[in-house]
């Protein structure tokens, strides 16, 4: 190594050093000009109260509304609301058939529609003071609860599946009923059919 080089790695060598030194330097001033910003800060802190008022909003409508609704009713009795008869024999077979044990509550018998089903048929009985098949149930929308409540839908229509035999007494009788889905109508078919709140 020559003189020269020795000389310029020694100035190299303390260039490094001194350029580390001024960047910690210069780290360390920065950090003392934070920290006397701080102090000055908290020296000449102030405290402002602040008085707040929290309003809630109660709203004083007689809303006694319990979803899900309770509601009952007649769906069908002994006769012949459109093409066949349906015997009270067949009717208190069919409050007997396990299928029949529960069934969707929809809108105009539009039970294709998953929004137009509107709760459901819970159980039902045969009641031989009517001839006639009384059932029991829940409606979980809010909208069609109120109109029951308020009396604005008091029917109910049924979808029966059957088979069919012809009889001298009665023609066309409906046997081994089956219930798909009960409708909250405007007019039903059977005129015995009726639609209230279960107290």
């Amino acid at each position: 190594m020559t003189r020269t080089s020795e000389v310029l790695a020694k100035t190299n060598d303390y260039l490094r050093l001194m350029r580390f030194k001024y960047t910690d330097l210069e780290k360390l001033s920065r950090l003392k000009i934070l920290s006397d910003y701080y102090n000055t800060m908290r020296e000449n802190a102030s405290t402002e109260v602040f008085n707040v008022d929290i309003e809630c909003a109660e709203q004083l409508s007689k809303d006694d509304l319990v979803l899900p609704l309770k509601v009952r009713g007649i769906f069908l009795t002994e006769g012949r609301p459109k093409k066949k008869f349906y015997t009270r024999r067949e009717l208190e077979k069919a409050a007997n058939n396990p299928i029949n044990l529960s069934f969707p509550l929809a809108l105009d018998h539009k039970d294709n529609e998953a929004d137009k089903i509107i709760g459901m048929v819970d159980r039902i009985e045969y009641d031989s003071s009517i001839n006639g098949l009384r059932w029991w149930g829940h409606i979980n929308s809010e909208l069609h609860a109120r109109n029951v409540i308020d009396g604005a839908i008091k029917e109910v229509s049924v979808t029966v599946y059957s088979t069919s035999e012809y009889t001298n007494e009665n023609g066309l009788e409906g046997l081994d009923l089956t219930f798909k889905e009960l409708s909250l109508v405007w007019e039903g078919a059977c005129l015995e059919n009726k639609l209230e709140v279960d107290e």
